[in-house]
C-alpha cells in the first residue's frame, strides 16, 4: 500500500460511487421523463441500456490501456469525458439526445469502475483482494441503498434534470480528487510497466480468454449482471405503476435492497477469510438459484401476495448478489496481476454487454405483470450457476497446479522473481 493510504482509499471509494450514483439516482424519474419527453418506458429504459453499451465500450478502451501506461491519467480524461456528458444529459430536448448522452456518460463511468478494480487488484491479491473488495462494496451498497431516495427527494425539488446537474458537481469533485490523490499515488508503477514490455494487448487478450476459469466467471458474472438489470429497468414501472408505490416509497424499498447486498458482501468476506472466495461462489450460487426459483413461482402461482410476492424474493436475490459479487471478480483476478486493467475491463465489459442484450427482453415482453422480468431474470441465473460451478471447478484444478503464479504464469523471462513476487 503506498504513502497516504487513507486518502487513496476515499478516492477508491469515491470512484465506486459515482456508478450506483449514475445508474440509480434517476431511477425514480423514469416516469417523468417519460411524460415530459413524450415518449414510452421502452424509450425510457433505454437510456439506462444506452449507459451500458457505454460502459462496456469504455471499459474495453480504458483498462488495457491504463495496463499500459498507468491507471490516473486514463482515469482523468474519461471522468472529463463524463462530465461533458452530464451536462449534455441535462440539457437534452429529446429522448433521442438523452439516451445518446447516456452512452456517453456510461463510457466515462466505466474508467471509474474498472480502474477502481484494477487499483486494488495491484495492491492486493488472494484472500485480502476478496476482503478489501467486500469492504469496497460497502460504498457502493450505501450509494444503491441512498440513490433512488435521494433521487426521489431531488426529484420534487430540482425535477429531473437538476438530477443530472447533481451529478455533474460530483464528477467536478471527483475530477479535482483524481489529479490530486491518484496521479501522485501510481499503483501501476513504472517499474510494473516495465514488466509488460515484452508483452502486447493481443497476448492479454488472448491468455484471458483461453483461461477457462477466468472466461467461465466473466460469462457467469455477466448473466447475473444482466438478472439484476433486468429487475432495475423495470422497477419503477412495476413498482409505482403496477402495485401504486409513491417515489418515496419507491425509493425506500429500492434501498433496502441495496441494504441486503452490501449485508451479503460482508457475509462473503467473512467466509472467504475462513475458507476460499470458491466456497463463497458456490454458496452463493445456491442461493441465486433458490431465490429466483421462489420469484417465479410467487409472482406466477401466487398473485394474491401483492408486492411483497416480487420484493421478498428479489431482497434474498440481492442479498446473495452481493454475497457472490466480490468473490468472483477476486477469483477471476486472482491469476491475471500484470493484466489486471485488461482483465477488470472484460469482466466490467462482460456486465455491461449482458445487461445492454437482456435487460430490455423484460420491457418488451410488457410490465403490466411481474412474471415476465421473473421469468428473465431465472433463465439469467439458471446458465450463471451453471458457469460458476465450471468455473470454481477449474480454480480448484488451477490451485493444485504446480507452479501456479498469480500473474497468470506470465512472467517475463528477464524480471527478478522477487520483483515479481511483489506485484
Amino acid at each position: 500500500m503506498p504513502k497516504r493510504a487513507g486518502m487513496l482509499v476515499c478516492a477508491l471509494v469515491m470512484l465506486q460511487v459515482i456508478w450506483p450514483l449514475t445508474m440509480d439516482l434517476y431511477l425514480p424519474s423514469f416516469t417523468v421523463i417519460r411524460r415530459d419527453l413524450g415518449t414510452g418506458e421502452a424509450g425510457v429504459q433505454l437510456t439506462l441500456t444506452a449507459a451500458f453499451v457505454g460502459m462496456g465500450i469504455g471499459q474495453l478502451a480504458s483498462g488495457p490501456v491504463s495496463d499500459a501506461v498507468g491507471r490516473a491519467r486514463p482515469l482523468a480524461v474519461m471522468i472529463v469525458l463524463y462530465c461533458v456528458a452530464t451536462a449534455s444529459c441535462a440539457v437534452a430536448p429529446s429522448i433521442e439526445w438523452l439516451i445518446t448522452s447516456r452512452a456517453f456518460q456510461g463510457m466515462g463511468s466505466a474508467a471509474c469502475a474498472v480502474l477502481a478494480i484494477a487499483i486494488v487488484r495491484d495492491l492486493y491479491t488472494g484472500k485480502q483482494l476478496m476482503v478489501f473488495l467486500a469492504r469496497l462494496s460497502i460504498a457502493s451498497g450505501v450509494f444503491v441503498v441512498l440513490s433512488p431516495a435521494l433521487g426521489a427527494q431531488l426529484l420534487q425539488v430540482v425535477g429531473w434534470r437538476g438530477i443530472f446537474w447533481v451529478l455533474l458537481g460530483y464528477g467536478v469533485v471527483l475530477l479535482c480528487v483524481a489529479g490530486v490523490i491518484l496521479l501522485r499515488n501510481e499503483t501501476h508503477t513504472v517499474e510494473r510497466r516495465q514488466l509488460r514490455k515484452s508483452l502486447r494487448l493481443r497476448d492479454d487478450y488472448r491468455s484471458l480468454l483461453s483461461d477457462g476459469q477466468f472466461r467461465s466467471l466473466a460469462v457467469a458474472g455477466g448473466f447475473l449482471f444482466a438478472a439484476m438489470m433486468s429487475y432495475m429497468a423495470g422497477s419503477a414501472f412495476l413498482l409505482q405503476d403496477v402495485f401504486g408505490l409513491s417515489p418515496a416509497e419507491y425509493g425506500l424499498m429500492f434501498g433496502a435492497q441495496g441494504a441486503l447486498m452490501v449485508v451479503g458482501a460482508q457475509i462473503g468476506g467473512v467466509i472467504a477469510q475462513r475458507s476460499s472466495p470458491v466456497l463463497v461462489i458456490r454458496v452463493g450460487a445456491f442461493a441465486l438459484v433458490t431465490a429466483l426459483g421462489i420469484l417465479v413461482l410467487s409472482v406466477g402461482l401466487a398473485p394474491g401476495l401483492g408486492v411483497w410476492g416480487l420484493t421478498v424474493p428479489i431482497m434474498a436475490f440481492t442479498t446473495s448478489f452481493g454475497l457472490v459479487s466480490p468473490a468472483i471478480q477476486a477469483t477471476a483476478l486472482e491469476h491475471h496481476g500484470l493484466r489486471a486493467g485488461t482483465a477488470a475491463s472484460l469482466l466490467g465489459a462482460a456486465n455491461m454487454t449482458g445487461s445492454a442484450l437482456i435487460a430490455p427482453v423484460s420491457g418488451a415482453f410488457g410490465l403490466s405483470s411481474p412474471l415476465p422480468t421473473a421469468v428473465v431474470m431465472a433463465t439469467c441465473v439458471l446458465i450463471a450457476g451453471a458457469l460458476l460451478l465450471i468455473g470454481t471447478r477449474k480454480a480448484g484444478e488451477a490451485a493444485k497446479r504446480p507452479g501456479a503464479h498469480p500473474d497468470g504464469g506470465q512472467r517475463p523471462v528477464h524480471a527478478p522473481p522477487a520483483t515479481i513476487n511483489r506485484s
